[in-house]
């Protein structure tokens, strides 16, 4: 009914509602529609109008009927009695009514005539009515045809106008054909790719040539079949190969009936260049993985899927849920903890998850050396959804750092044993040596015939030779164990480079060569580093060019540049000697090394000095290195970045006077601990002749004794002796003096213990100097003078680097 154009039916329905009328003498007649509650009526203007209910209503009663309703009499039929048309105006007696009925069988309302008078029952009339309702169902039919034919015609039009949109709009090369291969639509990529402006009515295969070779594909599917190409290689105009994803698919028309074609192509050359981008870099990790025995898997908890890739491992044949639910079971139970820990960390703080663990095969073979690494990914509830890691066998590597680890230690051991066999060595060599030159130099000190006092000196000469190799040898054990120890303190250069200088200057002008020191003014002044040990290069380069140089000169020149941290200072020292030549260059620095076997035979020598110079320069963070030519001369050159000092600086050597000499000793009381009788009588002999009043003990306990007993102006400690070590005797006597109440009685060690963590423990044991055996007669003398001379309290900070 909604369906109905009421306003086209009001004519041809007011023509049948007249005809109803004129069948009954002019009565009451009518077409009449009903919908719900609501009747539209054709002889009245206004629309549909409400009705009296449906079972006391004329028209709907009929509507319902399957013939012609009559009613003869409606003031005797009880359904229509109290009608209010029946009791009231129009007082209608006789009704009838046929309903208009559709195609479909639906009842739309019906076509009715009324009177004053009752009326029997006329067929004829009857008939007409039923004629007169077909009427009305007939002009029904024919609206709603024409309706159903406009609504598909706009629709045809829609469907048109939303194909050629979508063609318009289509990102893909899409073409639209009928059955005779005529061009309906084309998207302007389809246009564009083939270079037409207006392709539209033409036959394809003139539009492009090219698609002729297509023309099979297109017959068969002209047949009603779908071809598909997922990836088509094809060359454009330029010679280029594309590639290409082609569906052909037929369309049809109201008929069912193929009436012609769509084609799509989709570009997807940036797609399959990507894929198999992707392909060769899957390859890639693929071989990667193979190459370092990795093996990288992933646990999908969305799928529960687990994936590997790479080497095997014991994730490789394992399903999620075993995996998932047992995969600390397989971690060793000593490492399990820890891993779980770190898990943990990971999972609530992102901390990075990289371990190293041993799985237990499957199999309960032995457990295995594992490093994973592994990183969970959370939705954004916090729930993981994935757990991607790559964990790589490293059994053999972990099992040879074992081995690793048990050689170290073992090399450590043997370094120590090394260590400790070179301090023994050092300690028992230095004793005897001691007496030696200690003798020799107190002998040196008396009345000697002149053949006495060259025997003698050639004494002191071998000692001091020896001394020298012992303490090459012992700095080559420090280098090589890693136990150099470097003391930056402020020091003055020019002092420091004099001071060094003066030992050797004898010795040159002695064997006729000239000596030259050249220090430039922008060199001079105070730096902060090892002055000790600078000096010892120093010494060894000099010596070396006396020794190898028989005329002409030595000179030593200081230059500065900038450097990274301060001054770049740089040492050369230049001869007019012997030199070498480049191949005993390259071998020069290396221990035991000279130019050759000659050289050695000719002026001796270990060939420790330059390698230990060369380790010494590199510790202070500079170099040393050599030219020269044979018979030429040569230059060393030492470079050293040291930062200029602020404040006091050592100053070696400036306060010696040695015309001044030792200051009288006459009276100044000296206790000696010291075990072994040699060296007792070696330090009697040197300070006896100086007037000490010498007191002498063997051990550490009989010298806190008499200490206690006694006032002393020093104290001269040995550091390995019976029932009390000197060590443990100076700790003694410090904690007796602060509980006593007494001053502060200077203690120097005396010891043959020269490494130089013998000095450190001294100085925390309580020493205020620390004097290294075998000791000469000046170098005792020395030490003793300064307590005497009151110099101990002002030069406590730098006893180490004074100390012989």
């Amino acid at each position: 009914m909604s369906a109905l154009d009421l306003s086209a039916l009001k004519t041809p329905f007011e023509r049948i509602g007249r005809l109803a009328r004129a069948l009954v003498g002019g009565g009451l007649g009518d077409v009449i529609l009903i919908s719900g509650d609501h009747t539209w009526h054709a002889s009245a203007d206004e629309g549909f109008s409400r009705q009296i209910a449906a079972h006391r209503s004329f028209a709907g009663l009929a509507a319902q009927s399957e013939d012609v309703m009559w009613v003869p009499d409606a003031r005797i039929d009880p359904r229509f009695s109290d009608h209010p048309y029946v009791t009231t105006e129009p007082f209608v007696r006789f009704f009838a009514g046929a309903p208009i009925r559709l195609g479909d069988g639906d009842a739309v309302g019906a076509v009715v005539v009324a009177g004053s008078e009752a009326c029997a029952y006329d067929e004829s009339l009857a008939a007409c009515l039923r004629d007169l309702a077909a009427m009305a169902a007939g002009e029904c039919s024919r609206h709603q045809a024409v309706n159903d034919l406009a609504q598909a015609h706009l629709k045809a039009q829609a469907a048109q106008t939303l194909m050629a949109a979508f063609v318009e709009t289509a990102p893909v090369a899409l073409c639209l054909t009928d059955a005779d291969m005529r061009v309906i639509q084309a998207s302007p990529r389809w246009r564009a790719e083939r270079g037409i402006d207006d392709p539209i009515g033409r036959i394809i295969y003139d539009v492009n040539p090219r698609t002729k070779r297509w023309r099979s594909v297109y017959e068969r599917c002209l047949e009603g079949h779908t071809a598909q190409y997922e990836r088509l290689a094809v060359e454009n105009d330029d010679g280029q190969q594309r590639w290409l994803r082609v569906e052909i698919t037929p369309w049809r028309d109201g008929d069912d009936a193929v009436a012609g074609l769509l084609i799509m192509s989709v570009d997807i050359t940036d797609s399959v260049a990507a894929l198999e981008e992707a392909q060769r870099s899957e390859e890639r990790l693929k071989f990667a993985l193979e190459i370092g025995d990795l093996q990288m898997w992933e646990m999908d908890y969305r799928r529960s899927v687990l994936t590997a890739a790479g080497a095997r491992s014991l994730h490789r044949g394992a399903t999620f849920q075993e995996v998932d639910q047992g995969i600390w079971e397989a971690v060793h139970r000593k490492d399990r903890p820890r891993l779980m820990a770190a898990w943990e960390r990971h999972v609530r703080h992102d901390e990075p998850f990289h371990e190293t663990y041993r799985l237990v095969p499957p199999d309960g073979g032995p457990a295995r050396w594992t490093s994973s690494a592994a990183r969970a990914f959370k939705s954004a509830e916090g729930r993981i959804e994935r757990i991607v890691g790559v964990i790589r066998d490293i059994d053999r590597q972990k099992q040879d750092e074992l081995e690793l680890v048990k050689a170290k230690e073992a090399a450590e051991a043997a370094n120590r044993a090394k260590s400790e066999f070179l301090a023994n060595m050092s300690h028992e060599i230095r004793t005897p040596l001691n007496g030696v030159m200690g003798v020799a130099g107190a002998l040196a000190r008396t009345e000697l015939a002149p053949r006495q006092a060259e025997m003698v000196g050639l004494i002191e000469t071998s000692a001091h030779t020896l001394e020298a190799l012992l303490s090459d040898i012992l700095d080559l054990a420090r280098i090589e164990a890693g136990r150099l120890e470097l003391r930056p303190e402020p020091f003055d250069l020019g002092a420091s480079v004099a001071a060094c200088a003066a030992l050797f200057q004898p010795s040159a002008e002695a064997k006729g060569l000239g000596f030259e020191v050249a220090i430039h003014p922008d060199a001079e002044g105070q730096y902060l580093g090892d002055a000790a040990r600078l000096r010892q290069i120093l010494s060894n380069l000099l010596g070396n060019a006396v020794k190898f140089t028989t005329h002409g000169a030595v000179r030593l020149e200081v230059t500065s540049a900038k450097g990274e941290r301060g001054q770049n200072l740089i040492f050369r020292v230049a001869d007019t000697g012997i030199g070498f030549d480049e191949g005993a260059r390259q071998r020069l620095f290396g221990r035991f090394e000279q130019a050759d076997g000659s050289i050695t035979r000719r002026f001796g020598g270990t060939g420790l000095g330059l390698a230990i110079s060369r380790s010494l320069a590199e510790a202070m963070g500079g170099a040393l290195s050599a030219e020269s030519q044979r018979d030429a001369g040569s230059v060393f050159t030492l470079i050293l970045d040291l930062p200029r000092a602020v404040g006091a600086a050592e100053v070696w050597g400036r306060d010696a006077d040695p015309a001044r000499g030792p200051a009288p000793l006459d009276g100044m009381r000296v206790l000696l601990a010291e075990d072994h009788p040699t060296n007792r009588r070696v330090v009697e002999l040197i300070l006896g002749a100086a007037g000490v009043l010498l007191t002498c003990v063997e051990d550490g306990a009989q010298a806190v004794a008499a200490w206690e007993d006694g006032a002393y102006d020093l104290v001269l400690m040995d550091m390995q002796m019976p029932v009390m070590d000197g060590l443990s005797a100076i700790g003694e006597i410090r904690r007796r003096e602060q509980a006593l109440g007494r001053g502060r009685t200077p203690i120097y060690t005396l010891t043959a213990n020269a490494m130089p963590e013998h000095g450190q423990a001294s100085a925390e044991a309580g020493a205020d100097g620390h004097v290294t055996k075998p000791v000469t007669a000046e170098r005792l003398l020395m030490a003793v003078d300064e307590v005497w001379s009151g110099q101990v309290s002002k030069n406590a900070a730098a006893w180490p680097a004074k100390a012989g």
